[in-house]
Protein backbone atom coordinates (compact mmCIF):
# COMPACT_ATOMS: atom_id res chain seq x y z
CA UNK A 1 0.00 0.00 0.00
CA UNK A 2 1.29 3.47 -0.86
CA UNK A 3 1.65 5.78 2.10
CA UNK A 4 2.23 9.43 2.70
CA UNK A 5 5.92 8.65 3.26
CA UNK A 6 6.51 7.62 -0.35
CA UNK A 7 3.94 9.86 -2.03
CA UNK A 8 3.66 12.86 0.31
CA UNK A 9 1.81 15.05 -2.16
CA UNK A 10 -1.07 12.61 -2.63
CA UNK A 11 -3.43 12.47 0.31
CA UNK A 12 -7.13 13.26 0.29
CA UNK A 13 -9.53 13.14 3.22
CA UNK A 14 -13.26 13.73 2.83
CA UNK A 15 -16.57 13.04 4.62
CA UNK A 16 -15.52 13.26 8.27
CA UNK A 17 -18.03 12.21 10.96
CA UNK A 18 -17.85 11.68 14.74
CA UNK A 19 -19.42 8.85 16.71
CA UNK A 20 -22.23 9.79 19.06
CA UNK A 21 -20.05 9.28 22.15
CA UNK A 22 -17.18 11.27 20.62
CA UNK A 23 -14.68 8.45 21.11
CA UNK A 24 -14.07 7.93 17.38
CA UNK A 25 -14.10 9.81 14.10
CA UNK A 26 -13.90 8.51 10.58
CA UNK A 27 -13.43 9.79 7.06
CA UNK A 28 -12.66 8.51 3.59
CA UNK A 29 -8.97 8.76 2.76
CA UNK A 30 -6.86 8.08 -0.31
CA UNK A 31 -3.11 7.75 0.20
CA UNK A 32 -1.01 7.88 -2.92
CA UNK A 33 -2.78 6.20 -5.81
CA UNK A 34 -4.92 3.94 -3.63
CA UNK A 35 -8.69 4.10 -3.84
CA UNK A 36 -10.69 5.87 -1.18
CA UNK A 37 -11.05 3.80 1.99
CA UNK A 38 -12.32 4.38 5.52
CA UNK A 39 -9.85 5.88 7.98
CA UNK A 40 -10.74 5.44 11.65
CA UNK A 41 -9.54 7.92 14.27
CA UNK A 42 -9.23 6.81 17.90
CA UNK A 43 -9.82 9.84 20.13
CA UNK A 44 -9.53 8.11 23.49
CA UNK A 45 -5.84 8.87 24.08
CA UNK A 46 -3.78 12.03 24.55
CA UNK A 47 -3.62 12.61 20.77
CA UNK A 48 -5.81 11.41 17.87
CA UNK A 49 -4.60 8.12 16.33
CA UNK A 50 -5.71 7.41 12.74
CA UNK A 51 -5.46 4.06 10.99
CA UNK A 52 -6.69 2.94 7.61
CA UNK A 53 -9.39 0.31 7.43
CA UNK A 54 -9.40 -0.77 3.77
CA UNK A 55 -12.49 -2.38 2.30
CA UNK A 56 -12.36 -5.09 -0.34
CA UNK A 57 -13.26 -2.96 -3.37
CA UNK A 58 -12.54 0.51 -2.03
CA UNK A 59 -15.06 3.33 -1.78
CA UNK A 60 -16.33 6.13 -3.98
CA UNK A 61 -16.84 9.74 -2.97
CA UNK A 62 -20.57 8.95 -2.62
CA UNK A 63 -19.95 6.58 0.30
CA UNK A 64 -20.92 8.15 3.64
CA UNK A 65 -19.04 6.68 6.64
CA UNK A 66 -20.01 6.90 10.31
CA UNK A 67 -18.07 5.37 13.22
CA UNK A 68 -19.85 3.37 15.87
CA UNK A 69 -19.12 3.99 19.53
CA UNK A 70 -17.04 0.79 19.57
CA UNK A 71 -14.69 1.63 16.71
CA UNK A 72 -16.34 -0.10 13.77
CA UNK A 73 -17.58 1.81 10.71
CA UNK A 74 -21.04 2.05 9.16
CA UNK A 75 -20.99 2.69 5.41
CA UNK A 76 -23.84 4.08 3.34
CA UNK A 77 -22.78 3.16 -0.19
CA UNK A 78 -24.70 5.16 -2.75
CA UNK A 79 -24.84 4.27 -6.42
CA UNK A 80 -26.98 5.39 -9.31
CA UNK A 81 -30.51 5.01 -7.94
CA UNK A 82 -29.46 2.57 -5.23
CA UNK A 83 -27.96 2.47 -1.76
CA UNK A 84 -26.74 -0.10 0.76
CA UNK A 85 -25.91 0.03 4.46
CA UNK A 86 -22.96 -2.05 5.60
CA UNK A 87 -20.95 -2.57 8.77
CA UNK A 88 -17.18 -2.69 8.30
CA UNK A 89 -15.21 -4.27 11.14
CA UNK A 90 -11.54 -3.25 10.78
CA UNK A 91 -9.10 -6.09 10.26
CA UNK A 92 -5.72 -6.41 11.99
CA UNK A 93 -2.63 -4.62 10.61
CA UNK A 94 -4.35 -2.97 7.65
CA UNK A 95 -5.98 -6.13 6.27
CA UNK A 96 -9.38 -5.62 4.59
CA UNK A 97 -12.30 -5.11 6.93
CA UNK A 98 -14.97 -7.72 7.43
CA UNK A 99 -18.10 -6.40 5.73
CA UNK A 100 -21.67 -7.19 6.78
CA UNK A 101 -24.60 -6.01 4.70
CA UNK A 102 -27.30 -4.64 7.00
CA UNK A 103 -29.92 -3.16 4.68
CA UNK A 104 -30.58 -2.83 0.95
CA UNK A 105 -33.63 -0.61 0.58
CA UNK A 106 -35.72 -0.28 -2.54
CA UNK A 107 -35.11 3.47 -2.69
CA UNK A 108 -31.75 5.21 -3.13
CA UNK A 109 -31.88 7.73 -0.29
CA UNK A 110 -30.13 6.88 2.99
CA UNK A 111 -28.56 9.06 5.67
CA UNK A 112 -27.21 8.35 9.15
CA UNK A 113 -27.45 10.27 12.43
CA UNK A 114 -25.01 9.14 15.11
CA UNK A 115 -26.71 7.68 18.19
CA UNK A 116 -25.99 8.68 21.78
CA UNK A 117 -27.61 5.87 23.77
CA UNK A 118 -25.95 2.48 24.46
CA UNK A 119 -27.06 -0.06 21.89
CA UNK A 120 -27.81 2.58 19.23
CA UNK A 121 -24.88 3.33 16.96
CA UNK A 122 -27.04 5.39 14.63
CA UNK A 123 -30.46 6.13 13.28
CA UNK A 124 -30.89 5.47 9.59
CA UNK A 125 -33.34 7.60 7.60
CA UNK A 126 -34.61 5.99 4.40
CA UNK A 127 -36.43 8.24 1.94
CA UNK A 128 -39.11 6.24 0.15
CA UNK A 129 -40.46 6.70 -3.34
CA UNK A 130 -43.89 7.35 -1.78
CA UNK A 131 -42.55 10.49 -0.08
CA UNK A 132 -42.48 8.90 3.37
CA UNK A 133 -39.40 8.44 5.55
CA UNK A 134 -38.63 5.20 7.38
CA UNK A 135 -36.49 5.47 10.51
CA UNK A 136 -34.34 2.50 11.50
CA UNK A 137 -32.35 1.91 14.68
CA UNK A 138 -28.85 0.57 13.88
CA UNK A 139 -27.22 -1.26 16.77
CA UNK A 140 -23.65 -1.22 15.43
CA UNK A 141 -23.52 -5.01 15.38
CA UNK A 142 -23.81 -7.39 12.43
CA UNK A 143 -27.59 -7.54 12.61
CA UNK A 144 -30.50 -6.07 10.70
CA UNK A 145 -31.72 -2.61 11.74
CA UNK A 146 -34.96 -2.25 13.68
CA UNK A 147 -37.72 -0.07 12.25
CA UNK A 148 -38.82 2.50 14.84
CA UNK A 149 -40.91 5.04 12.92
CA UNK A 150 -42.53 5.84 9.61
CA UNK A 151 -42.90 9.55 8.93
CA UNK A 152 -44.93 11.50 6.42
CA UNK A 153 -42.63 13.57 4.21
CA UNK A 154 -38.89 14.17 4.25
CA UNK A 155 -36.93 15.28 7.32
CA UNK A 156 -33.47 16.75 7.73
CA UNK A 157 -31.01 17.47 10.51
CA UNK A 158 -30.81 15.52 13.73
CA UNK A 159 -30.10 17.02 17.19
CA UNK A 160 -30.40 14.83 20.28
CA UNK A 161 -32.32 16.50 23.11
CA UNK A 162 -31.54 14.00 25.90
CA UNK A 163 -28.74 11.64 26.90
CA UNK A 164 -30.86 8.50 26.81
CA UNK A 165 -31.44 8.93 23.06
CA UNK A 166 -35.21 9.09 23.16
CA UNK A 167 -35.97 12.49 21.58
CA UNK A 168 -34.39 13.69 18.34
CA UNK A 169 -35.03 17.14 16.90
CA UNK A 170 -35.56 17.25 13.13
CA UNK A 171 -36.53 19.79 10.48
CA UNK A 172 -38.42 19.77 7.22
CA UNK A 173 -35.96 20.42 4.36
CA UNK A 174 -38.39 22.42 2.22
CA UNK A 175 -38.58 26.18 2.94
CA UNK A 176 -41.75 27.28 4.65
CA UNK A 177 -42.80 23.80 5.81
CA UNK A 178 -42.75 24.46 9.54
CA UNK A 179 -40.43 24.72 12.49
CA UNK A 180 -38.42 22.18 14.46
CA UNK A 181 -39.99 18.77 15.02
CA UNK A 182 -39.25 16.23 17.72
CA UNK A 183 -39.27 12.48 17.04
CA UNK A 184 -40.01 10.35 20.10
CA UNK A 185 -38.22 7.07 19.48
CA UNK A 186 -40.34 5.27 22.07
CA UNK A 187 -43.64 6.07 20.35
CA UNK A 188 -42.56 6.90 16.80
CA UNK A 189 -44.54 10.14 16.93
CA UNK A 190 -43.56 13.62 15.68
CA UNK A 191 -44.43 16.74 17.65
CA UNK A 192 -43.36 20.38 17.46
CA UNK A 193 -40.52 21.65 19.66
CA UNK A 194 -42.17 24.11 22.01
CA UNK A 195 -40.79 27.53 22.83
CA UNK A 196 -39.13 28.50 19.55
CA UNK A 197 -40.34 31.69 17.95
CA UNK A 198 -41.53 31.82 14.37
CA UNK A 199 -38.50 31.54 12.08
CA UNK A 200 -36.19 30.34 14.87
CA UNK A 201 -34.14 27.23 14.10
CA UNK A 202 -32.42 24.75 16.42
CA UNK A 203 -28.70 24.38 15.66
CA UNK A 204 -27.36 22.19 18.46
CA UNK A 205 -27.95 21.05 22.03
CA UNK A 206 -26.19 19.87 25.17
CA UNK A 207 -28.31 16.79 26.00
CA UNK A 208 -26.93 16.48 29.54
CA UNK A 209 -28.18 19.88 30.69
CA UNK A 210 -30.82 20.77 28.09
CA UNK A 211 -29.14 23.93 26.79
CA UNK A 212 -30.16 24.70 23.20
CA UNK A 213 -28.43 26.92 20.64
CA UNK A 214 -30.72 28.46 18.05
CA UNK A 215 -30.57 30.96 15.19
CA UNK A 216 -33.19 33.51 14.22
CA UNK A 217 -33.31 36.45 11.85
CA UNK A 218 -33.33 39.76 13.67
CA UNK A 219 -32.94 43.18 12.04
CA UNK A 220 -32.04 41.63 8.69
CA UNK A 221 -29.32 39.32 10.00
CA UNK A 222 -29.16 35.95 11.72
CA UNK A 223 -28.43 36.04 15.45
CA UNK A 224 -27.46 33.17 17.75
CA UNK A 225 -29.79 32.48 20.67
CA UNK A 226 -29.63 30.44 23.88
CA UNK A 227 -32.55 28.81 25.66
CA UNK A 228 -33.31 25.74 27.77
CA UNK A 229 -35.16 22.70 26.59
CA UNK A 230 -37.65 22.78 29.50
CA UNK A 231 -37.77 26.54 30.22
CA UNK A 232 -40.68 28.54 28.77
CA UNK A 233 -38.73 31.79 29.02
CA UNK A 234 -38.00 33.53 25.69
CA UNK A 235 -34.73 32.82 23.91
CA UNK A 236 -31.84 35.09 24.94
CA UNK A 237 -29.62 36.53 22.21
CA UNK A 238 -26.24 37.34 23.85
CA UNK A 239 -25.04 40.76 22.71
CA UNK A 240 -21.28 40.13 22.53
CA UNK A 241 -21.75 36.72 20.94
CA UNK A 242 -23.63 38.39 18.10
CA UNK A 243 -21.09 41.17 17.60
CA UNK A 244 -18.11 38.97 16.70
CA UNK A 245 -16.44 40.28 13.56
CA UNK A 246 -15.93 37.83 10.70
CA UNK A 247 -17.89 34.94 9.24
CA UNK A 248 -19.07 33.05 12.32
CA UNK A 249 -20.02 29.36 12.36
CA UNK A 250 -21.00 27.54 15.59
CA UNK A 251 -19.10 24.24 15.92
CA UNK A 252 -20.16 22.52 19.13
CA UNK A 253 -21.24 23.03 22.74
CA UNK A 254 -19.30 21.70 25.70
CA UNK A 255 -20.97 18.82 27.62
CA UNK A 256 -22.57 21.25 30.09
CA UNK A 257 -23.74 23.67 27.44
CA UNK A 258 -22.03 26.69 28.96
CA UNK A 259 -19.28 27.18 26.40
CA UNK A 260 -19.68 27.34 22.63
CA UNK A 261 -16.84 26.69 20.18
CA UNK A 262 -17.03 28.85 17.04
CA UNK A 263 -15.08 29.09 13.82
CA UNK A 264 -14.53 32.69 12.76
CA UNK A 265 -13.24 33.21 9.22
CA UNK A 266 -11.29 36.40 8.64
CA UNK A 267 -9.76 36.75 5.21
CA UNK A 268 -8.48 33.27 4.22
CA UNK A 269 -7.94 31.92 7.76
CA UNK A 270 -10.11 30.46 10.50
CA UNK A 271 -9.80 31.35 14.18
CA UNK A 272 -11.22 29.28 17.04
CA UNK A 273 -13.24 31.22 19.62
CA UNK A 274 -14.56 29.75 22.85
CA UNK A 275 -17.53 31.76 24.12
CA UNK A 276 -18.98 31.64 27.64
CA UNK A 277 -22.74 31.79 27.03
CA UNK A 278 -23.49 32.73 30.65
CA UNK A 279 -20.99 35.58 30.98
CA UNK A 280 -21.24 36.50 27.27
CA UNK A 281 -17.44 36.66 26.98
CA UNK A 282 -15.03 34.84 24.72
CA UNK A 283 -11.41 33.86 24.35
CA UNK A 284 -9.44 32.98 21.24
CA UNK A 285 -7.71 29.59 21.28
CA UNK A 286 -4.24 29.15 19.87
CA UNK A 287 -4.08 27.10 16.70
CA UNK A 288 -1.57 27.18 13.84
CA UNK A 289 -2.64 29.52 11.02
CA UNK A 290 -5.00 27.44 8.92
CA UNK A 291 -8.64 26.55 8.44
CA UNK A 292 -11.34 24.79 10.46
CA UNK A 293 -14.06 22.59 9.03
CA UNK A 294 -17.56 23.21 10.38
CA UNK A 295 -17.66 19.98 12.36
CA UNK A 296 -16.41 19.38 15.91
CA UNK A 297 -17.14 17.36 19.05
CA UNK A 298 -16.60 18.50 22.66
CA UNK A 299 -16.45 15.70 25.23
CA UNK A 300 -15.00 15.27 28.70
CA UNK A 301 -11.82 14.15 26.92
CA UNK A 302 -11.37 17.48 25.12
CA UNK A 303 -12.44 19.51 22.12
CA UNK A 304 -11.95 17.59 18.86
CA UNK A 305 -11.64 19.75 15.74
CA UNK A 306 -11.04 19.26 12.01
CA UNK A 307 -8.13 21.52 11.11
CA UNK A 308 -5.60 21.88 8.31
CA UNK A 309 -2.78 24.17 7.23
CA UNK A 310 -1.27 24.46 3.74
CA UNK A 311 1.45 21.96 4.71
CA UNK A 312 -0.62 19.78 7.06
CA UNK A 313 -3.50 17.66 5.69
CA UNK A 314 -6.99 17.89 7.11
CA UNK A 315 -7.26 15.80 10.24
CA UNK A 316 -8.53 15.68 13.80
CA UNK A 317 -6.75 17.86 16.34
CA UNK A 318 -7.64 17.81 20.03
CA UNK A 319 -7.49 20.51 22.67
CA UNK A 320 -7.44 18.37 25.85
CA UNK A 321 -8.21 21.38 28.08
CA UNK A 322 -9.48 24.05 25.68
CA UNK A 323 -10.45 26.62 28.32
CA UNK A 324 -6.98 26.71 29.82
CA UNK A 325 -5.01 29.77 28.64
CA UNK A 326 -2.64 29.00 25.76
CA UNK A 327 -3.98 25.47 25.45
CA UNK A 328 -2.06 23.48 22.85
CA UNK A 329 -3.60 21.16 20.29
CA UNK A 330 -2.57 17.53 19.97
CA UNK A 331 -2.59 15.99 16.49
CA UNK A 332 -1.23 13.02 14.62
CA UNK A 333 2.15 13.62 13.04
CA UNK A 334 2.96 13.47 9.33
CA UNK A 335 6.42 13.18 7.84
CA UNK A 336 7.82 16.18 5.97
CA UNK A 337 7.46 16.81 2.28
CA UNK A 338 4.42 19.07 2.08
CA UNK A 339 4.94 22.40 0.38
CA UNK A 340 4.37 25.44 2.64
CA UNK A 341 2.39 28.48 1.57
CA UNK A 342 2.07 32.12 2.56
CA UNK A 343 -0.36 34.94 1.88
CA UNK A 344 0.56 37.91 -0.32
CA UNK A 345 -1.42 41.09 -0.94
CA UNK A 346 -1.27 42.07 -4.62
CA UNK A 347 -2.33 45.46 -5.91
CA UNK A 348 -5.71 45.33 -7.61
CA UNK A 349 -7.70 47.89 -9.60
CA UNK A 350 -9.81 48.77 -6.52
CA UNK A 351 -7.53 47.79 -3.64
CA UNK A 352 -5.43 44.88 -2.39
CA UNK A 353 -6.22 41.30 -3.41
CA UNK A 354 -4.98 38.63 -1.04
CA UNK A 355 -3.62 35.43 -2.60
CA UNK A 356 -2.32 32.17 -1.17
CA UNK A 357 1.08 31.57 -2.74
CA UNK A 358 3.15 28.41 -3.08
CA UNK A 359 6.70 28.62 -4.35
CA UNK A 360 8.29 31.59 -6.15
CA UNK A 361 5.92 33.07 -8.78
CA UNK A 362 8.78 35.08 -10.31
CA UNK A 363 11.66 32.59 -10.53
CA UNK A 364 9.80 29.29 -10.98
CA UNK A 365 9.69 27.70 -14.42
CA UNK A 366 5.88 27.83 -14.40
CA UNK A 367 3.25 29.71 -12.38
CA UNK A 368 -0.44 28.86 -12.15
CA UNK A 369 -3.09 31.46 -11.38
CA UNK A 370 -5.79 29.34 -9.67
CA UNK A 371 -9.40 30.60 -9.45
CA UNK A 372 -11.91 29.24 -6.94
CA UNK A 373 -15.53 28.30 -7.56
CA UNK A 374 -18.54 29.95 -6.05
CA UNK A 375 -18.60 32.83 -6.73
CA UNK A 376 -19.53 33.28 -3.05
CA UNK A 377 -16.54 31.33 -1.80
CA UNK A 378 -12.81 31.76 -1.21
CA UNK A 379 -9.56 29.84 -1.19
CA UNK A 380 -8.92 28.87 2.46
CA UNK A 381 -5.46 28.87 4.03
CA UNK A 382 -5.54 25.09 4.36
CA UNK A 383 -4.27 21.89 2.77
CA UNK A 384 -5.06 21.53 -0.93
CA UNK A 385 -4.04 18.25 -2.61
CA UNK A 386 -4.07 19.79 -6.09
CA UNK A 387 -1.80 22.68 -5.09
CA UNK A 388 0.56 20.17 -3.46
CA UNK A 389 0.70 18.22 -6.74
CA UNK A 390 1.39 21.43 -8.65
CA UNK A 391 4.15 22.40 -6.21
CA UNK A 392 5.69 18.91 -6.46
CA UNK A 393 5.76 19.34 -10.25
CA UNK A 394 7.81 22.53 -9.82
CA UNK A 395 4.99 24.99 -10.40
CA UNK A 396 4.39 28.08 -8.31
CA UNK A 397 0.74 28.66 -7.41
CA UNK A 398 -1.02 31.98 -6.88
CA UNK A 399 -4.57 31.46 -5.61
CA UNK A 400 -6.28 34.88 -5.27
CA UNK A 401 -9.45 35.81 -3.42
CA UNK A 402 -10.51 38.47 -5.90
CA UNK A 403 -13.60 40.63 -5.58
CA UNK A 404 -16.65 38.44 -5.10
CA UNK A 405 -14.82 36.24 -2.56
CA UNK A 406 -16.06 35.85 0.99
CA UNK A 407 -14.11 36.68 4.15
CA UNK A 408 -13.07 40.23 3.22
CA UNK A 409 -16.16 42.21 4.09
CA UNK A 410 -19.49 42.90 2.42
CA UNK A 411 -18.16 45.42 -0.12
CA UNK A 412 -15.56 42.94 -1.44
CA UNK A 413 -18.10 40.09 -1.52
CA UNK A 414 -20.91 42.07 -3.14
CA UNK A 415 -18.77 43.86 -5.76
CA UNK A 416 -19.81 41.40 -8.50
CA UNK A 417 -23.56 41.31 -7.76
CA UNK A 418 -25.19 41.91 -11.11
CA UNK A 419 -21.80 42.05 -12.89
CA UNK A 420 -20.39 38.52 -13.01
CA UNK A 421 -17.15 38.68 -14.95
CA UNK A 422 -16.77 42.39 -14.25
CA UNK A 423 -14.77 43.57 -11.19
CA UNK A 424 -13.47 40.04 -10.52
CA UNK A 425 -12.25 39.70 -14.12
CA UNK A 426 -10.51 43.07 -13.80
CA UNK A 427 -8.71 41.81 -10.67
CA UNK A 428 -7.57 38.63 -12.42
CA UNK A 429 -6.33 40.44 -15.52
CA UNK A 430 -4.31 42.91 -13.46
CA UNK A 431 -2.85 40.10 -11.36
CA UNK A 432 -1.92 38.22 -14.54
CA UNK A 433 -0.15 41.30 -15.91
CA UNK A 434 1.64 41.80 -12.58
CA UNK A 435 2.93 38.22 -12.63
CA UNK A 436 3.93 38.38 -16.30
CA UNK A 437 5.78 41.69 -15.82
CA UNK A 438 7.61 40.41 -12.73
CA UNK A 439 8.69 37.25 -14.55
CA UNK A 440 10.00 39.20 -17.51
CA UNK A 441 10.20 38.31 -21.20
CA UNK A 442 12.51 35.33 -20.69
CA UNK A 443 10.08 33.25 -18.63
CA UNK A 444 6.85 31.46 -19.47
CA UNK A 445 3.68 33.52 -19.08
CA UNK A 446 1.22 32.55 -16.31
CA UNK A 447 -1.17 29.64 -16.72
CA UNK A 448 -4.83 29.59 -15.69
CA UNK A 449 -6.70 27.00 -13.64
CA UNK A 450 -10.30 27.26 -12.43
CA UNK A 451 -13.19 25.14 -11.23
CA UNK A 452 -16.91 25.90 -11.63
CA UNK A 453 -17.31 29.70 -11.46
CA UNK A 454 -13.51 29.88 -11.41
CA UNK A 455 -13.46 27.92 -14.68
CA UNK A 456 -15.89 30.42 -16.21
CA UNK A 457 -13.76 33.33 -14.95
CA UNK A 458 -10.51 31.72 -16.19
CA UNK A 459 -11.90 31.33 -19.70
CA UNK A 460 -13.21 34.90 -19.67
CA UNK A 461 -9.63 35.98 -18.84
CA UNK A 462 -8.33 33.81 -21.67
CA UNK A 463 -10.75 35.51 -24.07
CA UNK A 464 -10.12 39.03 -22.78
CA UNK A 465 -6.31 38.86 -23.10
CA UNK A 466 -5.32 35.60 -24.83
CA UNK A 467 -1.66 36.59 -25.24
CA UNK A 468 -1.26 37.09 -21.48
CA UNK A 469 -1.51 33.36 -20.73
CA UNK A 470 0.34 30.19 -21.73
CA UNK A 471 -2.53 27.73 -21.32
CA UNK A 472 -5.72 27.14 -19.30
CA UNK A 473 -7.10 24.04 -17.57
CA UNK A 474 -10.67 24.24 -16.30
CA UNK A 475 -13.13 21.97 -14.50
CA UNK A 476 -16.93 22.18 -14.90
CA UNK A 477 -17.28 25.55 -16.67
CA UNK A 478 -20.67 27.00 -17.61
CA UNK A 479 -21.27 28.99 -20.77
CA UNK A 480 -23.03 32.03 -19.27
CA UNK A 481 -25.24 32.94 -16.36
CA UNK A 482 -28.26 33.09 -18.62
CA UNK A 483 -27.71 29.64 -20.14
CA UNK A 484 -26.99 28.16 -16.72
CA UNK A 485 -30.28 29.62 -15.49
CA UNK A 486 -32.09 27.83 -18.32
CA UNK A 487 -30.33 24.49 -17.81
CA UNK A 488 -29.52 24.36 -14.09
CA UNK A 489 -31.53 23.12 -11.13
CA UNK A 490 -33.54 25.19 -8.68
CA UNK A 491 -30.64 25.68 -6.27
CA UNK A 492 -28.49 27.13 -9.06
CA UNK A 493 -31.31 29.39 -10.25
CA UNK A 494 -31.83 30.69 -6.73
CA UNK A 495 -28.13 31.56 -6.53
CA UNK A 496 -28.25 33.33 -9.90
CA UNK A 497 -31.32 35.31 -8.85
CA UNK A 498 -29.76 36.32 -5.54
CA UNK A 499 -26.41 37.37 -7.02
CA UNK A 500 -27.65 38.83 -10.30
CA UNK A 501 -25.77 36.25 -12.33
CA UNK A 502 -27.83 36.76 -15.49
CA UNK A 503 -26.95 40.45 -15.89
CA UNK A 504 -24.14 41.44 -18.26
CA UNK A 505 -21.37 44.04 -17.75
CA UNK A 506 -21.37 46.73 -20.42
CA UNK A 507 -17.83 47.03 -21.78
CA UNK A 508 -15.73 46.26 -24.84
CA UNK A 509 -15.54 42.50 -24.11
CA UNK A 510 -19.30 42.31 -24.59
CA UNK A 511 -21.65 39.58 -23.37
CA UNK A 512 -20.00 37.16 -20.96
CA UNK A 513 -20.89 34.11 -23.03
CA UNK A 514 -18.04 31.62 -23.48
CA UNK A 515 -19.62 30.19 -26.61
CA UNK A 516 -19.57 33.61 -28.30
CA UNK A 517 -16.06 34.31 -27.04
CA UNK A 518 -14.56 30.97 -28.15
CA UNK A 519 -12.97 32.54 -31.23
CA UNK A 520 -10.82 34.74 -28.97
CA UNK A 521 -9.37 31.85 -26.90
CA UNK A 522 -6.25 31.12 -28.94
CA UNK A 523 -4.27 29.34 -26.20
CA UNK A 524 -4.18 25.58 -25.43
CA UNK A 525 -7.22 24.68 -23.30
CA UNK A 526 -8.16 21.58 -21.30
CA UNK A 527 -11.79 21.09 -20.20
CA UNK A 528 -12.73 18.45 -17.60
CA UNK A 529 -16.33 17.71 -16.61
CA UNK A 530 -17.97 15.01 -14.52
CA UNK A 531 -20.69 13.15 -16.39
CA UNK A 532 -22.87 13.09 -13.26
CA UNK A 533 -22.38 16.76 -12.36
CA UNK A 534 -25.48 17.74 -10.37
CA UNK A 535 -24.71 21.50 -10.39
CA UNK A 536 -23.47 22.49 -13.85
CA UNK A 537 -24.85 20.32 -16.69
CA UNK A 538 -22.16 18.53 -18.67
CA UNK A 539 -23.85 19.82 -21.82
CA UNK A 540 -22.23 23.22 -21.21
CA UNK A 541 -18.73 21.79 -21.60
CA UNK A 542 -19.80 19.75 -24.61
CA UNK A 543 -21.15 22.84 -26.37
CA UNK A 544 -18.06 24.85 -25.47
CA UNK A 545 -15.79 22.10 -26.78
CA UNK A 546 -17.66 22.09 -30.10
CA UNK A 547 -17.38 25.88 -30.38
CA UNK A 548 -13.63 25.76 -29.68
CA UNK A 549 -13.16 23.08 -32.33
CA UNK A 550 -15.17 25.12 -34.83
CA UNK A 551 -12.99 28.16 -34.11
CA UNK A 552 -10.07 26.29 -35.68
CA UNK A 553 -7.36 27.36 -33.25
CA UNK A 554 -3.85 26.01 -33.92
CA UNK A 555 -3.98 23.79 -30.80
CA UNK A 556 -7.25 21.81 -30.52
CA UNK A 557 -8.77 21.78 -27.02
CA UNK A 558 -8.46 18.69 -24.83
CA UNK A 559 -11.83 17.53 -23.50
CA UNK A 560 -12.12 14.89 -20.76
CA UNK A 561 -15.49 13.65 -19.56
CA UNK A 562 -15.21 11.62 -16.34
CA UNK A 563 -18.00 8.98 -16.20
CA UNK A 564 -18.17 8.34 -12.44
CA UNK A 565 -17.73 11.89 -11.18
CA UNK A 566 -19.95 14.67 -9.89
CA UNK A 567 -19.14 18.39 -9.80
CA UNK A 568 -15.48 17.96 -8.78
CA UNK A 569 -13.83 15.05 -10.65
CA UNK A 570 -10.65 15.53 -8.60
CA UNK A 571 -12.61 14.30 -5.56
CA UNK A 572 -13.94 11.21 -7.33
CA UNK A 573 -12.65 7.69 -6.84
CA UNK A 574 -10.26 8.17 -9.77
CA UNK A 575 -9.37 11.71 -8.75
CA UNK A 576 -5.62 11.00 -8.62
CA UNK A 577 -5.71 9.91 -12.29
CA UNK A 578 -7.63 13.03 -13.34
CA UNK A 579 -5.23 15.19 -11.35
CA UNK A 580 -2.29 13.53 -13.08
CA UNK A 581 -3.73 14.35 -16.51
CA UNK A 582 -4.32 17.95 -15.47
CA UNK A 583 -0.71 18.28 -14.22
CA UNK A 584 0.55 16.70 -17.45
CA UNK A 585 -1.38 19.27 -19.50
CA UNK A 586 -0.13 22.22 -17.49
CA UNK A 587 3.42 20.86 -17.72
CA UNK A 588 3.16 20.85 -21.51
CA UNK A 589 3.05 17.10 -21.92
CA UNK A 590 0.73 15.53 -24.47
CA UNK A 591 -2.72 14.55 -23.17
CA UNK A 592 -5.37 12.86 -25.30
CA UNK A 593 -9.07 12.52 -24.53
Amino acid sequence: MSTVTTLPTELRRISFRFSGNGRYATCLAAYGRDRLMPELWDLTGPAPRPRLSPTRDGETSWTLPLPTGDGDVLLCRHGKGSARLLLAVPGPDGTPAEEYELLTPRSGGLRLVAGVAPGTAALLFESGEDGRTTVWRVSGRAEAPEQVARLAGAVAGGVWLDEDGRRLALARPEPGTGGTLVLDLATGLLTSLEGLANGEHLLMAAPRTGVLLTAAQRDGTFRLGVRHRDDPAPTAFPERLNRIEGTVAPLTLDPDGRHLALSVVRRSRSDLLLHDLVADTGIEAELPAGTLQQLARWTTGGLHLLHSTPDRPLGVVTLPDPLRPRARAAAEEHPGGWAPARTVDYRGPAGPVEAIVYGDPVASEQVVLALHGGPEAAWPFGFDPLFQRMAAAGMAVVAPNQRGSTGYGAAHRDAIHGVWGGPDLADILQLGRTLADARGPGRQRPMLYGISYGAYLALLAAAAEPDLWTRAAVIAPFLSGRELYQDGGQRVRTLLDRLGGCAEPDDELGPRDLGRLADRMRLPIMIIHGLQDSIIPVAHSRRLHRRLLAAGHPVPPVYLEIPVADHDPLASGDGHLVTGLLIDFLSGRSVTA
